[in-house]
């Protein structure tokens, strides 16, 4: 069964290499009376149907992983064991979540967080002692990768409110090695930031705090995953840790730097953004990269809100140059 729950893993964040593991393992199931030979046909198939009839790729994807779900659930009741739970699930699945850049560390899955609501402008002026370098647009409540934000960052020694786009442009190269579109990278792991992300991380002019008033994860089974929203109990809004840079293809943008989440709270994502106290703002913005690991932590469970809701994970509409 877990030959069969690793490529469910693998089918979640795209196409799949089907072995003769797989095979073997469905043989068993079908020899030992757990699996008709329809279900194994069919459980094999799925593994690399793309259900074009869908109305949209991401139904079809849905569909699929919605129907790998249920022979498995159904194979583990017949055999007498329990069943991975959702989170298991999906952490094994982030281990197949293709990294943007081979470097970066960040996967791009469903469940990383990419999306967050900053809070009213005004607020964060008086929140962060910010003042805009210009006049902006109000921007989105709350903001997709893609999508322009705030940040504050020092300008001459004070601090400075701007607009940005979330997330760094990534040009990827398909298989004919011609360039795509670029995609944003909106999360960056703290442990690569003496990595991949050091060009960034290791110049203080080149950090920023994003403004945030609650940021969310998806929760629950693929197809069927909801929005779950995590706040400070005791602050309106809080700064969260991001690095930020120019770019020709969106002007300057920004991305968020991302730590391990407390144990408490893994049964929601096993990673969280760096929650900066007003005390650390300069620490951030000034200090040397060896002295940033500090932060490197997760943040206390008891000092976080949690809303669970029904609203339904769907991913936003694209806009611009977005595949």
């Amino acid at each position: 069964m877990r030959t069969l729950e690793d490529a469910l893993a693998q089918a979640q964040c795209g196409p799949v290499d089907r072995s003769w593991g797989q095979q073997f393992a469905l043989s068993w199931l079908h020899q030992s009376g757990v699996a008709e030979s329809w279900q194994c046909a069919a459980f094999w198939n799925a593994l690399t149907d793309e259900c074009e009839w869908a109305f949209t790729p991401e139904q079809g994807q849905q569909l699929r992983i919605t129907s790998l779900i249920g022979f498995l659930d159904t194979w583990h009741f017949k055999l007498g064991i329990d069943r991975p739970c959702l989170q298991t699930r999906g952490r094994w699945a982030r281990r197949y979540a293709a990294d943007i850049d081979s470097g970066s560390g960040t996967p791009q899955h469903p469940c990383m967080c990419n999306r967050y609501q900053p809070g009213e402008r005004t607020r964060i002026e008086d929140h962060f002692s910010a003042k805009r370098l210009r006049e902006y647009n109000e921007g989105p409540p709350t903001v997709h990768p893609k999508e322009p934000g705030w940040i504050v960052r020092l300008a001459d020694g004070e601090m400075v409110l701007e607009q940005m786009t979330w997330g760094f442009p990534v040009v990827l190269r398909g298989k004919q090695g011609q360039p795509l579109k670029p995609k944003p990278v909106n999360n960056a792991r703290f442990d690569k930031l003496g990595a991949f992300w050091k060009r960034w991380a290791v110049q203080p002019g080149n950090r920023c705090l994003i403004p945030t008033s609650r940021y969310a994860e998806a929760v629950g089974t693929p197809g069927k995953m909801t929005e779950t929203w995590l706040s400070l109990k005791e602050e309106p809004l809080f700064a969260w840790a991001g690095l930020w840079r120019s770019s020709d293809e969106w002007g300057d943008c920004y991305t968020g730097v991302m730590t391990d989440n407390a144990p408490e709270l893994a049964h929601i994502h096993d990673r969280s953004p760096v929650v900066l106290l007003p005390e650390q703002w300069q620490t951030w913005l000034t200090a040397s990269l060896d002295d940033l690991y500090q932060f490197d932590r997760p943040f206390p469970a008891d000092a976080m809100q949690i809303k669970a809701t029904s609203d339904l994970w769907a991913r936003p509409k694209m806009k611009g140059n977005e595949q």
